[in-house]
């Protein structure tokens, strides 16, 4: 009798620790969200919503926001909102710096462009799933996101530029000193005015774009580190391929940050150059001329020992030269 008196003692004992263990972490998890929201509006954002939802116990910290809507600040060189139906929050009670997010519904998305252009529409659905790892102190570590059957629809007839994807994937995570972002989107279907020449030489639809990336230096993915980091920062493609219409893109990447935009070179390596320069002159964005210089030029080009030749695009002051040549301005 003693023993079965100690152990129900000691199970309501436990249950009364879990519940004084839950309720603090309630507590806490509604404080973060709330210190979230205040540091977004004195940054200038514009945070509204129709309701906090708190639940889950005893096996989870669940949170609901209901009708979130965020507007990006008005003085933002692109500005932008962002309205969702639903969006639900949870994490393991035992294992609280690991929450998941997750949003059924549709979302209303308002984009501005930087000539001024204006894309606000609906994405229906909007399914995504994050995931995302903190530290004890509430710094955000690592997200995962993925996305299905994404699609838009224009409402003031303005189409984004674009228009759907079917499946899309991103991986942001430290690297020593580094971030490193991962990246994999299949079945991009660009709007007819977006990369308009480029559509002409390869279609409508990127069947995959894949790679991976290091943010030198970035060390954290909070909003002021982020902020420190565009000023200045480097970032250094690890690989990359693209599948366009029928042509394989592969290769990498050196760019860094500034106020006048990214700066440097990105490698790309293709089975054939010149059926590439050809595509190009094709779709006028390289005249007679400069197609021809191209294919001289492209005689001197090594090939690698996985048959491909590499070329080199600088990009700089908006414009991205090939053999010394603009052929696109961004």
């Amino acid at each position: 009798m003693n023993r079965a008196k100690a152990f129900i003692i000691f199970v309501m004992s436990l249950f009364v620790l879990l519940c004084i263990y839950w309720a603090l972490g309630r507590n806490l998890m509604i404080k973060n969200i709330s210190t979230q929201i205040d540091t977004l509006q004195n940054e200038g954002y514009k945070v509204v919503h129709k309701g906090l939802s708190v639940g889950g116990f005893p096996i989870k910290f669940r949170a609901g926001l209901a009708q979130l809507n965020i507007d990006s600040p008005r003085s933002a060189t692109k500005p932008w909102s962002i309205k969702g139906d639903d969006w639900q929050f949870e994490a393991l009670t035992l294992n609280p710096l690991k929450w998941t997010g997750m949003h059924r519904g549709d979302a209303r998305i308002d984009l501005r462009g930087p000539k001024g252009e204006r894309w606000l529409f609906d994405a229906r659905p909007f399914n995504v799933d994050v995931t995302a790892r903190t530290s004890f102190k509430g710094e955000l570590k690592s997200v995962e996101a993925s996305a299905s059957k994404l699609k838009t629809q224009a409402i003031i007839g303005t189409l984004p530029p674009i228009l759907a994807i079917d499946e899309a994937r991103i991986d942001i995570s430290p690297s020593g000193a580094d971030m490193r972002y991962t990246v994999d989107l299949e079945n991009i279907y660009l709007e007819k005015e977006t990369l308009k020449p480029f559509q002409k030489a390869f279609g409508p639809r990127i069947d995959r774009l894949q790679g991976s990336a290091l943010a030198i230096g970035l060390t954290s993915l909070e909003n002021a580190a982020v902020n420190k980091w565009t000023q200045a920062g480097q970032i250094v493609g690890e690989g990359w391929t693209l599948l366009w219409g029928d042509i394989q893109f592969q290769g990498g990447f050196n760019l860094t940050q500034s106020p006048q935009g990214l700066s440097g070179i990105i490698r790309i390596e293709v089975e054939d150059i010149n059926v590439l320069i050809s595509r190009l002159e094709s779709a006028a964005l390289l005249s007679n001329s400069q197609a021809r210089n191209a294919k001289l030029a492209a005689i001197l080009l090594p090939v690698n020992e996985n048959g491909r030749q590499e070329v080199t695009l600088t990009l700089r002051n908006g414009f991205l030269t090939l053999f010394g040549q603009r052929i696109y301005a961004l």
